[in-house]
């Protein structure tokens, strides 16, 4: 019984080479969120975000939006860096972001991915200091935050640059009244 209730325990955080940064896993929405809002608590320079549509990241949290305007605020290289597969949930469900994506357009933007990518099912948020979080597939809350992991977040990067790269300008910070 005692090797069965180790085998199912959670493990620790496992730390990187160098001992400076680590990796933990998570299993629940609680947990993904609470990754979320703490690698958003310490980004710094570059925020790319890819993601079905926002609604599970804590994004649009009061906390999430003040993390965004503080890094978005705190230097002129800042961006913020979003694809999603479907914009309607930011659209109608988001104000907080979109008001940041209005007052912040020079360096906030948000793409669609194209339709011959929708098939892509992970979801991330990467920062500028090698930090990110990862949700393996997104019908479920399991995955990983790593933190000053430069190999990880490069992998990471890597896939997000090609997808930014194919994907279109979604939505706009201006509204027309006509």
């Amino acid at each position: 019984l005692q090797l069965v209730l180790r085998r199912f325990r959670r493990p620790g955080p496992t730390l990187t080479m160098d001992g400076s940064g680590f990796e933990q896993r998570f299993d629940t929405y609680r947990e993904y969120t609470a990754a979320m809002l703490q690698t958003l608590d310490s980004a710094a320079g570059e925020l790319c975000v890819f993601d079905p549509d926002l609604s599970r990241t804590g994004l649009e949290s009061t906390q999430g939006v003040a993390h965004i305007q503080r890094l978005l605020l705190a230097s002129r290289q800042a961006r913020l860096r979003i694809v999603l597969h479907d914009t309607a949930h930011l659209e109608t469900r988001c104000p907080r972001l979109l008001d940041a994506l209005a007052r912040f357009s020079h360096c906030f933007e948000v793409r669609q991915s194209p339709d011959d990518l929708r098939n892509l099912t992970e979801c991330y948020l990467l920062t500028g200091n090698d930090t990110g979080v990862v949700r393996f597939h997104r019908d479920w809350p399991r995955g990983k935050w790593f933190v000053a992991n430069p190999d990880e977040a490069g992998t990471w990067l890597s896939r997000f640059r090609q997808l930014w790269e194919c994907s279109t300008p979604a939505v706009s910070a201006t509204r027309l009244g006509l």
